[in-house]
Formats: structure tokens, sequence, C-alpha cells
């Protein structure tokens, strides 16, 4: 999965690849600045980088912590392009420089702080600084860089199909279209953990599904409990042809956004070519048996 259009939102990529990522963002322009609803200045910069304070940050599962940063003022809004992701960075203990991406999760309607969810993986030197934090810390970020321009109504049935940290801009996109009265675009999410103590914005999304008709979840565990009620197993052929919109259907887009294992069996990951940025890449795996076209298809 990832993020922009060369980054992992797992924040897996090594230094070089992010700065390469940030590069060619900041040649390319690919969206605008985030411009903060109650002042007349912009929150983020593509430009440069700038300082947040981390107000706090709280478990979501046992590998990944969800953070709060303030916003210059308690009544400035968050307002970032949907979907897209911001650029953070460190310096490493070598005295080099370490660039990582995330996709925040919060609301453009959000007021004083974002939000974004880090999972800690081995050798990752962001993620252990971000879990090291403080609350009062500063981390210097920048963007936002834009992945998937989303317009209201761009799409009839928008299908996600997502597994762990991979959640992150499904749930950007479904809270900008959900929250917007005057989308009425479906909705129909599979999403997939290990166990169910996994599910990251566990509460988040159920509550959703009971508030808005438009948006349908599928919940499927590698390792489901006693008694559960939702999927068993990995994502599979039966799921995605029961849950996704049909190949057939017009207006129709399938997001895919998760581990590489899940791409890999989903939809094919992108191709990553040293010192290009990755490629879309082939439609493979279950979504090419069942009938879809490379055009209906986005992989994060």
């Amino acid at each position: 999965m990832v993020c922009g259009l060369v980054g992992s939102v797992a924040g897996l990529l090594g230094g070089a690849s992010a700065a390469f990522i940030w590069r060619m963002h900041q040649q390319e322009g690919l969206s605008s600045p985030v411009y903060c609803a109650k002042k007349n200045e912009w929150t983020f910069s593509h430009d440069r980088f700038k300082p947040f304070k981390l107000i706090s940050s709280r478990y979501e599962s046992n590998d990944t912590r969800r953070f709060y940063f303030a916003l210059d003022s308690s009544e400035d809004t968050f307002n970032m392009p949907v979907v897209s992701c911001i650029i953070a960075r460190i310096t490493g203990a070598d005295g080099r420089e370490v660039l990582r991406p995330y996709i925040p999760i919060s609301s453009n309607t959000t007021k004083g702080h974002f939000e974004i969810l880090v999972q800690r993986t081995p050798n990752d030197e962001m993620a252990e600084h971000l879990f090291a934090m403080q609350s009062g810390d500063m981390l210097l970020v920048k963007g936002p860089f834009e992945k998937l321009a989303y317009k209201p109504n761009m799409w009839k049935h928008v299908g996600m199909i997502a597994s762990g940290i991979g959640i992150a801009p499904m749930y950007q996109m479904l809270r900008a279209i959900l929250e917007n009265r005057k989308d009425s675009t479906l909705i129909s999410l599979i999403y997939a953990n290990n166990q169910r103590r996994d599910i990251l914005l566990a509460n988040e999304l159920v509550e959703l599904q009971k508030a808005y008709d438009n948006f349908n979840m599928y919940l499927t565990l590698v390792e489901p409990p006693r008694r559960w009620l939702g999927g068993i197993g990995p994502i599979n052929l039966p799921m995605v042809s029961t849950f996704m919109p049909k190949p057939g259907e017009k207006n129709t887009k399938i997001l895919v956004s998760g581990s590489s294992h899940m791409m890999q069996t989903v939809s094919g990951d992108k191709l990553f070519s040293s010192g290009k940025p990755p490629r879309q890449g082939p439609l493979t795996g279950l979504l090419r048996e069942l009938g879809y076209k490379a055009d209906q298809v986005f992989k994060f």
C-alpha cells in the first residue's frame, strides 16, 4: 500500500525512497497548500517543513498508535484535499535526514488538530521516534501531497478493500464522502485483519456504518474469536464478488490498500524501479479473475 504517489502509508519506505517521493511532489506541485479556514495563513506548506506540537497519542492496537498534533490555533479547521498525505522529517541517529509519508485520518471539519496513525515496524526509525515523543514535542511536517483527487459524486459506487493500516486512506475518503450531505456515493468496504484487537478505528467505523445508509462494511479476521459474526480468513474471491461493485457496473471504482501480501492477492502490487516513482502496474489477483479492468482499480 503506497501513500501519495510514491510512498508507503505504513511508513515503511527507506529514507532515500521517501526523499525521492518528497522531491517529486515538490517539483510537480500536485496539490495546493492546506488553507486554515479560520485564519489568513496556510497550515501546511509544500516549500518548507513546519513544526507541529504533539498534543497526545494513544494505542489503537498493540503496534499502532494514534497521534494528535495541534494546528496553529484551536479554532483552525483542518482542510486537506482528499486523498492526500503529508511528509514528516526527523534527523536520524547517524545525522541523516529521515522522511516518512503519513495519511491523516482527520475530518476536514476537525478543529484545532490533525491525526495520523503510525505503525511500529522493525528498523523504522521514524516510528521509533514518534513512539518516543512526549506531549509538547514538535514534529516537522510538509505537504499535502495529493494521491487521488476526489470530487463529490465522482463515482456512483466506490469499493474499498483494505487490510491493517491500509485503512488510513480509506477512512480519510470515507469521512469526506459521508460527512458531505451533497455526496450520495455508495461505499462498500472489506477490511481484513489478523485478530479483533488489530482492527484500527473499529469504533469509528461501526458508528459510521450505523449513521449512514450509503456505507456498508464487511470485517474479516484470520483468527476470529468465538461467536464472531463477520468474515473468517483472509480476503478471498467470494468476499470480493459479494461485497464489491460488480465488474460491469458503470461509474464505479475499486480502491485497494494494505500489506504487500494482500495487495498481491487482491490486485497485484505497484511496480517499483530504482530512481523512478512506482507505477500502478498490471491488474492481477482476485480482481482480474473476477473480470475487473485496470482503469476500474486504484492501488494506494
